[in-house]
C-alpha cells in the first residue's frame, strides 16, 4: 500500500464532496481542459514552423532560438502578478482576458515585419497564455483540492493533446496551403497562426457561457459550508501552514521551476531544427517526432496519481534524474526517427507530466489557501521566465560546443540543482493531500 510522508492533515470533514457534483464537475473540467489544450496548440506551432520562419526573415540559429520561446517571457512577466489577480478577483474573468489576448496575437505574427514587431507579438501571446494558466491552475487546484496533483494531472493531459496535435496540423496545414499556391509557398506558414487564432476565440466563448463562477471561484480546503464561491476558509484547516508566502518550500519549488524552465524549453526551443539540420529529417518526419512530447504529456495524470500517494519531493527528485538521462541519450546517440519519437515521449511524460504537474501541486500545497493563486503565478514566473531564455542558452551553447555537449550542459547538469532542491522540501509545511473524508 503506498504511504505519503507524515504531516499535520486538516480537521475531519473540511475536504468534503465537489459542490457540483462529480458528474457534472468532471464535465465542467474537460471545458477548462479544452481551453488549455489550445494554449498547448497554439505555442506548439511556432518552433514547429520555425524553420519556414526562418526562411522568411533570415534569422541565425540564436535569433530563431529566441524567438521560439520569447512567448515564455510574458508567460513569466505575467505570473505573478496575474496570480495575485486571481486571489482578488474573479478567476473566470481572468481566464477569458487571457484567452482572447493570446488569440489575437497570435493572429498578428503573420503581419510581422521583422525581428523586433515578431518579439512583441510572441511576448504578447505568453501574456495571454500566463493569465489563463495562472486563473486556469488556481481553479482546478482549489475546486479538486483533496486530489490537486491528480486533477491538476488531467488539465496536463489535456496540455498534451493539443501539444501533440498542434505540430501535425500545423505542419499539414501549411504544407497544405504551400501545395494549393505555390507562389505563395513562403508564407504557407500563415495558415496555421490563421486557424488556431480563430479556434481560441471560439473556445473562449464556450468557457464564457457554460463554466459557472461557483466552479472557477471555490475557496480550496478549510472551506466552510455554502456555495464554493462566497464560501470562507476555516483557519483551523491550515494552522500548520506558514503565514508567509516565501517560505521555504515555496523558495525549494521556484528554484526547481527555473530548472525545468531550462531543461524542458531548452528542448523544446530548437529540437526541430536539430533534427532537420543534424540528422537530415524531412520537415513531416521532424513534427511527427516532436509531436510524440505532447503525446507523453498523456501520462500525466499518472505523475499526479503518484504525486497524491507517494513522497511528493521525491517523485519530482527521481523523474528529474530520468528526465536529465533522456535529455543526454536524444543529443548524444539516438539517430533513427522511432528512438527519437519515444525519447520525445519520455520528455514530454517525465517533464510535463511528472515534474510539471507536482511542482506546481508542490507549490499550492506551500501555502494556505487564500494563496493559492500567487503561488501559481510563482510557478509559472519561475518556469517560464527561465525558459524565455532557454532558447537562446541552447542555441548559444550549440554553437559553441555543438549539439551534444549543448545537451549536456542544459537538459542534463541543469536538472541535478532541481534534485538537490528537492531534498530540502519540508514536508511537514506542506497542505495534506486528502482527508480520511474525503
Amino acid at each position: 500500500m503506498a504511504t505519503v510522508e507524515k504531516y499535520p492533515a486538516p480537521p475531519k470533514g473540511t475536504m468534503g464532496a465537489l459542490p457540483y457534483g462529480f458528474a457534472l464537475s468532471i464535465l465542467l473540467l474537460a471545458i477548462l481542459c479544452l481551453a488549455y489544450s489550445i494554449n498547448a496548440a497554439d505555442r506548439q506551432i511556432f518552433p514547429t514552423l520555425l524553420p519556414l520562419i526562418r526562411k522568411t526573415f533570415g534569422y541565425n540559429l540564436k535569433i530563431a532560438g529566441l524567438l521560439s520561446t520569447i512567448f515564455t517571457l510574458g508567460l513569466a512577466v505575467a505570473g505573478i502578478p496575474t496570480g495575485y489577480l486571481t486571489d482578488r478577483t474573479s478567476r473566470k474573468a481572468v481566464i477569458l482576458i487571457g484567452m482572447t489576448i493570446y488569440s489575437i496575437f497570435t493572429l498578428a505574427t503573420i503581419y510581422a515585419h521583422g525581428f523586433w514587431d515578431m518579439v512583441f507579438y510572441r511576448a504578447m501571446t505568453g501574456i495571454g497564455e500566463g493569465m489563463q494558466m495562472a486563473a486556469l491552475f488556481a481553479a482546478i487546484g482549489s475546486y479538486f483540492h483533496a486530489k490537486r496533483s491528480y486533477y491538476i494531472g488531467w488539465l496536463i493531459v489535456a496540455y498534451g493533446v493539443g501539444a501533440f496535435v498542434g505540430p501535425r496540423v500545423g505542419a499539414k496545414l501549411a504544407q497544405a496551403a504551400a501545395s494549393k499556391a505555390p507562389a505563395l509557398a513562403g508564407i504557407a506558414w500563415h495558415v496555421p497562426f490563421v486557424w488556431f487564432a480563430v479556434t481560441g476565440l471560439v473556445i473562449a466563448a464556450i468557457v464564457l457561457l457554460f463554466v459557472p463562477k461557483g466552479f472557477s471561484e471555490s475557496k480550496g480546503p478549510g472551506a466552510a459550508k455554502g456555495p464554493a464561491a462566497t464560501a470562507t476558509v476555516d483557519e483551523s484547516a491550515v494552522a500548520h501552514m506558514p503565514t508567509n508566502l516565501w517560505n521555504r518550500n515555496v523558495i525549494m519549488g521556484f528554484i526547481g521551476s527555473v530548472i525545468l524552465g531550462y531543461s524542458l524549453y531548452g528542448f523544446l526551443s530548437l529540437y526541430t531544427t536539430y533534427v532537420k539540420e543534424a540528422l537530415k529529417y524531412s520537415p513531416l518526419d521532424a513534427a511527427a517526432a516532436f509531436s510524440y512530447f505532447g503525446l507523453g504529456g498523456f501520462c500525466s495524470f499518472i505523475g499526479g496519481w503518484f504525486g497524491d500517494r507517494f513522497p511528493q519531493r521525491w517523485v519530482i527528485a527521481v523523474a528529474f534524474a530520468c528526465l536529465a538521462t533522456v535529455g543526454y541519450s536524444m543529443y548524444n546517440g539516438a539517430t533513427v526517427l522511432p528512438t527519437q519519437s519515444l525519447l520525445c515521449f519520455l520528455t514530454g511524460a517525465l517533464g510535463s507530466g511528472f515534474v510539471f504537474v507536482n511542482l506546481l501541486s508542490l507549490l499550492q500545497r506551500s501555502v494556505r489557501p487564500q494563496m493559492v493563486g500567487r503561488a501559481s503565478g510563482i510557478f509559472l514566473t519561475s518556469l517560464f521566465g527561465s525558459a524565455s531564455t532557454a532558447g537562446y542558452l541552447m542555441g548559444w551553447l550549440v554553437t559553441k560546443l555543438g549539439w551534444g555537449r549543448a545537451a549536456v550542459v542544459e537538459l542534463t547538469l541543469f536538472p541535478v540543482i532541481g534534485i538537490i532542491a528537492m531534498a530540502l522540501v519540508n514536508p511537514n509545511r506542506l497542505i495534506a493531500v486528502k482527508s480520511k473524508a474525503a
